[in-house]
């Protein structure tokens, strides 16, 4: 019963992880669209101190298989692989989200460059300094 015990604690503690990592999903999300690249970074950063947590408890869970056979441990395992394949989902969405932002950012980047451009160039530098002072002032 011990080793019962051993590997349900694991699992336990695996799903509460994936349950912090789909938090931290829904954070980035938000996040990304609001373009707070500080917060962005925060949740990256934890994301990837729990997926380090993650691994260490999948190690642990490799290292001794014969808990896999084991029926009561079924729905558990079933709950964390149907946790691990929304993760994966909306992880693959996000990506795409932000990708889709990073290309709305390099545009309108782009847009304030050529404005800048345009403005400098055809603009008359001398025409604010020019007004109201007398370039050859008699002396």
């Amino acid at each position: 019963m011990g080793q019962w015990e051993n590997a349900r604690s694991y699992l336990h503690k695996k799903n509460v992880i994936l349950e912090k990592i789909l938090v931290n999903t829904e954070a980035l999300y938000r996040f990304i669209h609001r373009r707070e690249m500080k917060g962005i970074k925060r949740t990256l950063g934890e994301r990837d101190v729990l997926i380090r947590k993650l691994s260490a408890i999948n190690e642990e869970l490799l290292s001794d298989q014969t808990w896999r056979g084991i029926q009561g441990l079924t729905p558990m395992i079933q709950d964390i692989a149907n946790k691990q394949q929304e993760i994966i989902d909306r992880s693959s969405q996000i990506m795409q989200e932000a990708v889709t932002e990073r290309i709305r950012i390099a545009a309108e980047l782009r847009a304030s460059k050529a404005r800048r451009q345009v403005k400098n160039r055809y603009s008359n530098p001398w025409a604010t300094i020019a007004q109201g002072r007398r370039i050859n002032e008699k002396c």
